[in-house]
């Protein structure tokens, strides 16, 4: 029986997960926000389709109703982002921060005793 390690291939799994977690937010704000301009428009009544006030009435409701899931559904789209992408960004900034304080660490002491002997 072979005991070689299991090697992940090249862009599978979380190489690209905060990425992907990213745009689902972007995507989610973004839906709901043309959810809101299209009942924006069909209650505004600027395009004369309706055929009397009751059909206007109903697209008073269509955009009270897109409003009550569309507004939730943009703040949840703005979460997804933030809790998503911004930690990986501040992770990444964490990591170069660390790896030039090591190569910093590391260097200094060559730097200085050649600044001694000149």
């Amino acid at each position: 029986m072979s005991t070689k390690p299991h090697v992940r291939p090249k862009g599978a799994g979380s190489e690209y997960g905060p990425l992907g977690i990213g745009l689902l937010g972007v995507m989610v704000t973004a839906a709901a926000f043309v959810a809101l301009i299209i009942a924006g428009l069909a209650a505004a009544d600027l395009f004369p389709a309706t055929s009397g006030p009751a059909d206007a009435l109903t697209d008073r409701g269509i955009w009270s109703a897109t409003r009550a899931w569309a507004n939730p559904l943009g703040l949840a789209g703005l979460a997804i982002l933030f809790a998503g992408a911004v930690p990986y960004a501040l992770g990444n900034i964490q990591k170069a921060i660390s790896h030039r304080s090591n190569a910093m660490t590391t260097s200094l002491p060559t730097l200085i005793t050649k600044e001694d002997r000149s």
